[in-house]
């Protein structure tokens, strides 16, 4: 029998590489195959300056054991220094949003947007006027910006450790897969990692708002967590969303630091506000198969790595992507 092709979605994280092998059939349906989860070295990254500093190749090489030429890669990414804004449109041709989003991009940063990659992601929104009877449509655009420099680092360490990275895809962007465009419903996904939270606000299943919250040395445990309870709270009333502010959606929790215990339980009850696994998602997509048992614990951490394999399945490609 003709082997299938794998696609391989890696999150190389600042504590933790993610590694999810999938597969897809005919009928649609996505079989995670096998996954790894192993520490990663702080030594690997480009501005780290280490005497005893490891090639990557010797630490991503046995990660990829099993690789075929034939599979793909996808890299996921959450660069801090990665610029990200919400806008919106009205109807216009591709070259006029590239532009429009490029300038747009521009006002954001006093750098020289020549050393950066940007792309884009576009949707189509109906607005009806019932008392006019008239429909008017509009894009929802997210730019994403990523300095190319290290674009090409990616690039560098996968090829040195003899596979072809395909594409680099921000994180954020495959988290939709989980969501009912059509429901206009908010949703924050709170993501906790090592030195700091991420925090992703949506709305009919498009990105609005992206923020970061930084640990600090000073903090103890719950000054951290009352700091992500004031951030989250400041999300779901910001002003500049009118009548969004009226509906506290759902939160959900992400990342390796969430799995300390009451982290949860202590964030629902400050925020007086039910608080779910990232996780539990998965079990609504009735196209994903696992191959074998997972623990909670294994879950949370390769969810935003599941979210790119369904994210691939069902559109046959990533759109909104870098390629290596």
């Amino acid at each position: 029998m003709k082997k299938r092709k794998k696609l391989w979605i890696v999150d190389l994280g600042e504590a933790l590489t993610k590694i999810v092998v999938g597969v897809m059939d005919e009928s649609g349906m996505v079989e995670v195959k096998d996954f790894r989860i192993v520490e990663t070295p702080e030594q690997v990254w480009p501005e780290v300056n280490s005497e005893k500093k490891p090639k990557i190749r010797g630490f991503l090489r046995p990660l990829l054991k099993g690789y075929r030429r034939k599979d793909e890669v996808m890299l996921l990414i959450n660069h801090k220094e990665m610029m990200v804004a919400a806008f919106t449109f009205p109807m216009m041709t591709l070259p006029e949003v590239e532009e429009a989003v490029y300038w747009q991009m521009q006002l954001l940063t006093s750098e020289n947007l020549e050393h950066w990659r940007i792309d884009f992601v576009a949707r189509a929104q109906t607005q009806w006027f019932e008392c006019l009877g008239i429909d008017e449509k509009k894009l929802d655009v997210l730019g994403v910006a990523v300095d190319k420099a290290q674009l090409v680092w990616y690039s560098r360490i996968f090829k040195k450790s003899g596979c072809d990275l395909q594409s680099i895809v921000p994180q954020f962007y495959t988290f939709t897969c989980l969501m009912n465009q059509e429901v206009k419903q908010p949703t924050l996904m709170i993501e906790m990692g090592k030195s700091g939270t991420r925090f992703f606000y949506y709305y009919g299943g498009s990105l609005i708002e992206n923020h970061r919250l930084e640990l600090e040395k000073d903090w103890d445990g719950e000054t951290y967590l009352q700091q992500i309870i004031k951030t989250a709270k400041e999300i779901f009333m910001s002003p500049l969303r009118g009548d969004i502010t009226e509906k506290i959606g759902n939160i959900y929790l992400l990342g390796g630091e969430s799995l300390h215990a009451g982290v949860l339980e202590y964030l629902a009850k400050w925020m007086a506000k039910e608080i779910r696994p990232g996780y539990s998602l998965l079990d609504e997509k009735e196209e994903l198969v696992f191959s074998r048992q997972m623990s909670k614990a294994e879950l949370c951490l390769i969810t935003p790595c599941v979210c790119g394999l369904i994210k691939w399945a069902q559109s046959g490609q990533m759109g909104g992507s870098y390629e290596a």
